[in-house]
């Protein structure tokens, strides 16, 4: 067998590997998908039902949210402000859950189409963490 004969077949394998190792990577993606709207419901039910531990589990400790007025609040002042309002049960439209490793983007929308949150969550030790949350008023056509 000549030298690039078997530089070919190694090409081929290097290809055939890529393929399949890009089909592990794909296969992975919906229950990842799946965690993170997961993420999403719990964090409702948290917000709706007062509960602070909750919160504390989902909201990294870095965690800023930008609300619709350009006010940034940290995590502590985001819990103390969600701790005052009266929330009534909601639901998102997860429009977009897009997943770069340990990095995720999700943008949701309230299924009356007013608001739209979107949010970057990061995974550390096998546990996603929401670090950071801005809030949209939908204006205009809805």
């Amino acid at each position: 067998m000549t030298r690039s004969t078997t530089i070919r077949q190694l090409g081929r394998v290097i290809a055939i590997l890529s393929v399949l190792v890009a089909g592990v990577a794909h296969a992975a993606a919906p229950s990842e998908r799946a965690t993170l709207i997961a993420l999403s419901d719990a964090w409702i039910e948290a917000e709706v039902g007062h509960d602070r531990v909750a919160l504390e589990r989902i909201l990294d400790e870095r965690f800023l949210a930008t609300l619709a007025s350009g006010k940034t609040l940290d995590r502590t002042a985001y819990i103390d402000w969600i701790a005052k309002m009266t929330l009534d049960p909601f639901k998102v439209l997860n429009e977009v859950v897009n997943i770069y490793g340990d990095t995720a983007v999700v943008i949701s929308t309230t299924t009356d189409h007013e608001t739209k949150f979107t949010w970057i969550a990061v995974k550390r030790n096998s546990r996603w963490r929401v670090i950071s949350e801005t809030f949209s008023e939908v204006t205009g056509q809805k």
